[in-house]
């Protein structure tokens, strides 16, 4: 999988939607043995709502994550179990808000 990855580096994001694509919306990434890098990799909105809704305490992100994003300190990407619950409301309600909406859409 790692030589895939390496030969489509010039246009990886479209590569890995391809593959997304191809395994009907998710695929394990398995990485070379050595680096420990298998990766789940998911489109389908299901599977997005039952790990980031309904089960979120059934995915902790683990000590190497918060090491590769170190520099995003204890925001809503790093976070787990309560202070995560904390930070997705905080996040929500600034998402819900209409300026907010409005600023996106003319930014984007």
């Amino acid at each position: 999988m790692l030589l895939g990855l390496l030969q489509n580096t010039h246009r990886l994001h479209k590569f890995v939607t391809e593959v997304v694509k191809e395994s009907r919306g998710t695929f394990m990434f398995k990485g070379p043995w050595f680096a420990n890098m298998d990766m789940l990799l998911t489109s389908d909105t299901a599977n997005i709502q039952h790990i980031f809704s309904k089960n979120f305490s059934n995915y902790p992100k683990g000590i190497e994550f918060n090491r590769a994003f170190d520099i995003l300190e204890n925001g809503i990407i790093n976070a787990d179990s309560e202070f995560w619950k904390t930070q997705r409301k905080t996040t929500m309600s600034l998402f819900n808000q209409h300026w907010f909406q409005k600023f996106v859409a003319k930014t984007s």
